[in-house]
């Protein structure tokens, strides 16, 4: 594997923990930002599904989707790193 290659994995291996990591622990923020632009924002609303940001299990579901985002995260890692996934 080249150095490109590496660096090209470290760096998004980094952003998906991160995203994963604000998903699961700053859950409160995303639920905040879903919010205040579902009601400020009409063309937003107007989308399939909008208002699930206003249910009050949306912080589970963020949650959720930050722990699948790790386990893609590292999915990702051992395909690369030890089934010589190239």
């Amino acid at each position: 594997m080249t150095t490109a290659k590496i660096i090209w994995l470290i760096v998004l291996s980094l952003a998906f923990y991160v995203c994963g990591w604000v998903c699961v622990f700053k859950t409160s923020l995303l639920v905040e930002m879903g919010r205040r632009n579902y009601q400020k924002n009409k063309l937003v609303q107007a989308y399939p599904f909008s208002s699930m940001v206003m249910k009050p299990w949306y912080p589970a579901y963020i949650r959720g989707a930050g722990i699948f985002i790790w386990l893609w995260a590292i999915a990702i890692d051992c395909l690369v790193l030890f089934a010589g996934f190239r």
